[in-house]
């Protein structure tokens, strides 16, 4: 049977899971804004902004996050400026995936 004091802590403990996957999926999100910018600095007749590059990193955060183990989330959590292997392969999955539904929605 579980006691009061055992929920309260497995509550605590899913609270901060969550908080930790909402704090992974905000880094994630400003970097992948952050190097959207940087690729597109050289575009001329357009003006970058940050804001261009929210609705793609979102998708392509919501992408990663919802495909990637608790293990490499934590990877990329404690050193964000690594780029292994598997988060290569899942920003190029994204990007197929995330550039098709916008197509689907503009069109």
């Amino acid at each position: 049977m579980t006691s009061p004091k055992n929920l309260l802590v497995l509550t605590f403990m899913l609270f901060c899971l969550q908080s930790h996957a909402d704090e992974t999926s905000a880094d994630l999100q400003k970097a992948c804004v952050n190097e959207q910018v940087v690729l597109h600095k050289g575009i001329k007749g357009h003006a970058i902004e940050a804001s261009n590059f929210e609705d793609y990193c979102k998708c392509e955060t919501k992408y990663i996050v919802s495909r990637a183990t608790k293990e490499q989330l934590n990877q990329i959590s404690k050193k964000p400026t690594t780029k292994p292997k598997w988060l290569t392969q899942f920003k190029s999955n994204a990007l197929k995936s995330c550039t098709a539904q916008e197509k689907q929605i503009t069109t």
